[in-house]
């Protein structure tokens, strides 16, 4: 052990020298006095000391240790190992505690861990439950990292290599390990015989009568080589398709393509089923549920126009060029309005849009039938728009609006002043999934609405489900009112300036705030995709446990090509939030995408949801169900190729079977290692020394009394 002085010697000199001389001096006078000389020399020495002290010099202590670098164990505790026909599972825990127990008695230090889809520490092989749903090998190597492999002599692997759960096995083949990496295989080289559903592709969505590809892929393990038949029931368990292929085993994947044409509009569930094998153990994945949500291939939309203004073509054109829309334009007026209204009534319609009406040349007319058409949307499930115009007739049109719980009056404002608007959070809530930089978010270049009416709720509440509202007003007035009664959904543009969103765009950047707005509204109105304008479904409706889950997303507008915003999905299990995964949108494909784990069996419940303007908004929300089937049970066998590869890149690696484990007992050695240490101590806080100061204040005192000095 050294003893370094970090301090200058010159300086202690010094000190001392000072010091002998500040004492000299005062006892010049006292010198040939018996006993004064000691005194002198114990003052001397503690005014030195108590100097050094002030000085505050560090003292080091500088050597070497031996230490034991412990070896780590990690053991596979996944569901897997429990189906290995040798070692039983029994087996398998007393081999690694004997295991355990032999290197201890060479005096080896090891710490053991177990792994799964998770990595803990072991107190006692015995207590291991091998119900790991997944395994992720990646957890073991991410443990030792870089600095941790400098305190580690090796590691030691109990597994199968049956990795379904983070990154392949491939992905350590390369990276030279600073530690000895040995292996012990679990199981037999030969894989069970499995035959699953891996995957079944369908779109999202389609249109009626629209004919689309439904895509099995159908993965075998083991020695097998078979004909099966691959089927699709409908969900009344009607046969739709069957398809006989042959399986071939060693993890080869068949592909099998349906072809159907859905008739039923809304929610179409699908079920694919392959038959299973003698001695398959997991048959929970031979068949997969799946849905289809099909649109109408055509909606019926009237345009009711009590008098023609600015909008009239405008809206007439839009919706003859947009989707899938047959529209019939009523232009009634008290010549023709009894003949016209016997059409309307009796037609269905999704949408009956009301364009500058009731106007005052028919308004008693519209008055009388109110009661009529408002049975007319209930039988029909119809939708309501209403667009003012310069002749509406108010009084008249209270009469329709009470069918929602709303009322017009006269605007007290001044009209003549062109007014402000913007759409409120609401509206970003229901439609936040366009990545757009313009009408949506600057309101200054909106041009401008004037108002039709003061809008108000009859009901008691006289809440309004305003999705944009005029700015400047002393009291609040919205522009858009979106919102259901009796299931009849309802629109109000509170203008009679909607022209203005598609004429005269104050930037470039709003020239399509007439269509967006629209096309929004309208597609809240019908309905589409449970009222989302994006569709998500994941690949399958139910998951083994531990499985790759992909969800997709798409909108509900088949002509839509914008750019989507990224965001999230949450999942629950049992109303309980479980976590949350990333979802990007793929431009390539013009879709959503999310992937990520199975989470504990069960029905789990997402929801999608988008970030816009710092916040996080709601645009979907489905289910699928986790199986208490692991994944861990579609491979049961050892995987040694790629176990020995993964071995051969470290120092001194080794691979072996699970019945010569002992032969690697003979290499595992206790390794020391020397470590150099520094303890660094400053004089002020050494007792010995402070001590010593005040054990020589005592004698100098007592001395000084025995020999009667003052």
């Amino acid at each position: 052990m050294n003893i370094i002085i970090n301090s200058s010697y010159d300086l202690i000199i010094i000190v001392f020298l000072v010091s002998t001389l500040i004492l000299y001096f005062s006892f010049k006078d006292t010198i040939y006095i018996k006993g004064v000389n000691l005194i002198i020399l114990l003052r001397i020495l503690i005014l030195t000391l108590l100097i050094i002290l002030l000085i505050n010099p560090t003292f080091e202590y500088r050597g070497e240790k031996n230490l034991n670098m412990p070896w780590h164990v990690y053991v596979d505790k996944s569901l897997s190992i429990k189906n290995h026909k040798q070692p039983s599972s029994i087996s398998y825990k007393n081999g690694i505690q004997e295991f355990l127990t032999k290197l201890q008695k060479k005096g080896v230090n090891v710490e053991t861990f177990s792994f799964g889809s998770v990595l803990d520490t072991i107190e006692n092989i015995s207590d291991l439950s091998l119900d790991g749903n997944s395994t992720n090998l990646g957890l073991v190597f991410d443990h030792i990292t870089y600095d941790y492999q400098n305190n580690l002599a090796g590691i030691i692997i109990f597994t199968d290599g049956q990795v379904n759960q983070g990154p392949p096995i491939q992905q350590y083949y390369n990276k030279n390990h600073k530690i000895p990496v040995h292996i012990i295989g679990i199981g037999d080289t030969t894989p069970m015989q499995d035959v699953s559903i891996k995957s079944v592709d369908i779109p999202p969505l389609c249109v009626k009568g629209e004919s689309i590809n439904i895509d099995v892929k159908v993965s075998s393990l083991g020695s097998v080589k078979e004909k099966i038949n691959v089927t699709l029931f409908d969900e009344d368990s009607k046969l739709i398709g069957s398809k006989i292929i042959t399986i071939t085993g060693n993890q080869t994947v068949e592909d099998v393509r349906f072809q159907i044409t859905p008739n039923k509009i809304g929610e179409n569930k699908f079920l694919v089923k392959c038959n299973a094998l003698p001695q398959e153990i997991n048959i929970q994945n031979n068949q997969q549920k799946i849905t289809l949500h099909v649109m109408k291939d055509q909606y019926n939309i009237a345009l009711v126009t009590g008098a023609p203004s600015y909008n009239t073509g405008l809206l007439k054109n839009y919706f003859i060029k947009k989707g899938n829309n047959l529209v019939d334009h009523y232009v009634i007026n008290s010549k023709n309005f009894n003949q016209k209204i016997k059409v309307l009534l009796e037609k269905k319609y999704e949408i009956v849009i009301f364009d500058n009406n009731p106007v005052s040349s028919s308004a008693k007319k519209w008055e009388s039938i109110a009661r009529v058409f408002a049975k007319k949307l209930l039988s029909h499930n119809s939708s309501f728009f209403i667009v003012p115009g310069p002749e509406i007739d108010v009084n008249s049109l209270n009469k329709y609006l009470k069918i929602i719980d709303l009322e017009a009056k006269p605007n007290q404002n001044d009209l003549k002043n062109n007014k402000k608007w913007k759409f409120i959070s609401a509206w970003h809530k229901l439609y936040s999934v366009y990545n757009q930089e313009n009408p949506i978010s600057n309101s200054d270049l909106f041009p401008p609405q004037n108002p039709a009416f003061q809008m108000s709720n009859t009901t008691g509440d006289g809440k309004i489900n305003a999705y944009a509202k005029y700015i400047g007003f002393e009291q609040e007035n919205p522009l858009l009112i979106l919102g259901e009664k009796h299931l009849i959904r309802y629109a109000v543009w509170n203008s009679i300036d909607l022209f203005s969103l598609k004429y005269m765009p104050l930037n470039s950047d709003t020239d399509l705030l007439f269509d967006n707005s629209i096309k929004k509204i309208t597609n809240w109105l019908l309905k589409k995709s449970n009222n989302n304008e994006l569709i998500f479904r994941t690949n399958k409706n139910s998951y083994q446990h531990g499985e790759s889950v992909s969800l997709s997303g798409i909108s509900s507008d088949m002509n839509n090509k914008d750019k989507m915003r990224d965001g999230i999905v949450e999942l629950y299990h049992n109303n309980k939030y479980v976590g949350s995964k990333p979802l990007f949108f793929n431009l390539k494909e013009n879709v959503y995408k999310a992937n990520f784990w199975a989470p504990k069996p069960g029905e789990i419940d997402y929801k999608v949801k988008m970030n816009i303007d710092l916040e996080s908004y709601e645009v979907s929300s489905g289910s699928f169900k986790v199986q208490e089937s692991h994944i861990e049970l579609n491979s049961i066998f050892l995987n040694e190729a790629k176990l020995i590869n993964l071995s051969k890149p470290s120092t001194n690696g080794t691979f072996r079977y699970w019945s010569t484990r002992d032969d690697l007992i003979n290499i595992i050695n206790n390794i020391k290692k020397v470590e150099s240490y520094i303890a660094v101590l400053p004089l002020r806080y050494n007792y010995i020394y402070i001590c010593f100061i005040i054990i020589l204040l005592y004698v100098e005192w007592f001395y000084r009394r025995k020999i009667r000095l003052n």
